[in-house]
């Protein structure tokens, strides 16, 4: 097993025969489109406990950028096997990991969570990339102090892969691939949105096409109201009649840099004083321009207890890219194993087109 450490990123390159970048990674000047319609794929493949369905998935839908979350490298609960290296192979592709955990083995955990090696998120491509991590400053569940309390203990912290990919005969693309916390509720959250909002607002003169795209975990309403485990604080009960998808869009997704350079709507919510969000939460909770294809109600990704918890939990953000096409894939979640929907889109670039605005809720 590789030599990693939480924090860090792995990198296969397994195409057949790798090619030269056929653009400039940074400072792009390209503005030709690459020749038929670029595919991106997001999906929590959930440790990959069926991975062969999971690879016979991707290897059909043929995607040129691929998102895709808790890839396991040599944990029990998944054969001691590296994931992250196997569908480089296998599909061939260029790809890197950043390493979340270092998934502890200990007599604690049920076989099915058995650890003993290292979990993260991952981009794989078709193309060149360059590779760097987002480490989030909101960290709202302590793993290695409380993980063992959930019956996982684990060392490390919530990060973002970013990639800087090198598309031909078109600029570059950066695309990161996220996983929030589950076990925090909308305040939270919402503050690893923040994380990646300003990180996206500050690559946007270099790189103003971008795919954000991850397992954010929004499902702190319904069912899950009623666990102080999957939704705890102010939030809690104080949005029913609201899913916290819809939360976001209201809040966080609506307010853009022509509104102000505060997000007034977030800072009005009427939490208290000593809950209220940060000046910084405040001047990064402002969207520079992302937008996503899927109905934030209708489009949900997970369901759980018969279909009595549903939530939008996965995410697709781009950012000046025109989409001509997105569907959902992996409905019949006991064929791969994975319980969140895959999402995929086919897209064009779009040079200053006009920020489609979310209505509010």
């Amino acid at each position: 097993m590789e030599l990693a450490l939480p924090g860090q990123i792995i990198e296969y390159d397994c195409r057949p025969a790798a090619p030269g970048a056929a653009s400039e990674i940074a400072g792009a000047t390209h503005t030709s489109t690459i020749p038929r319609p670029l595919r991106v794929v997001q999906w929590n493949i959930e440790r990959g406990y069926q991975l062969d369905a999971v690879i016979e998935t991707l290897e059909r839908l043929d995607a040129d950028i691929l998102c895709l979350q808790e890839i396991d490298i040599c944990n029990q609960r998944s054969g001691n096997t590296n994931h992250g290296q196997l569908i480089a192979e296998r599909l061939g592709l260029n790809g890197g990991i950043a390493i979340e955990f270092q998934e502890l083995a200990s007599p604690c955990r049920t076989a099915a969570q058995q650890g003993g090696g290292l979990h993260g998120n991952a981009i794989y491509s078709k193309y060149d990339m360059r590779f760097r991590i987002v480490e989030h400053e909101h960290q709202p569940f302590n793993w290695p102090r409380d993980g063992s309390l959930l019956g996982e203990p684990r060392l490390g912290r919530r990060c973002t892969l970013v990639a800087e990919v090198a598309v031909p005969k078109g600029p570059p693309i950066l695309a990161y691939s996220a996983h929030f916390e589950c076990f925090t509720g909308i305040t939270g959250r919402a503050g690893q949105l923040c994380d990646l909002l300003q990180d996206s607002r500050e690559s946007v003169d270099a790189f103003p096409h971008q795919i954000i795209f991850g397992d954010f975990n929004t499902f702190a309403h319904s069912l899950a109201r009623l666990s102080p485990k999957y939704a705890h604080g102010w939030h809690r009960f104080r949005t029913l009649g609201m899913t916290e998808a819809e939360w976001w869009i209201k809040y966080m997704l609506s307010w853009y840099p022509e509104d102000g350079s505060i997000n007034r709507r977030l800072e009005d919510e009427g939490l208290p004083p000593e809950l209220r969000f940060s000046t910084k939460d405040l001047r990064a909770a402002v969207n520079p321009g992302w937008w996503e294809p899927f109905d934030a109600v209708k489009d949900i990704t997970i369901s759980n207890h018969a279909g009595l918890m549903t939530a939008k939990a996965d995410w697709a953000f781009v950012r000046q890219m025109k989409v001509l096409k997105h569907w959902m894939e992996n409905r019949s979640f006991a064929r791969t194993g994975a319980t969140a929907q895959l999402s995929a889109l086919d897209m064009v670039f779009a040079g200053n087109c006009r920020v489609i605005k979310h209505i509010c809720c």
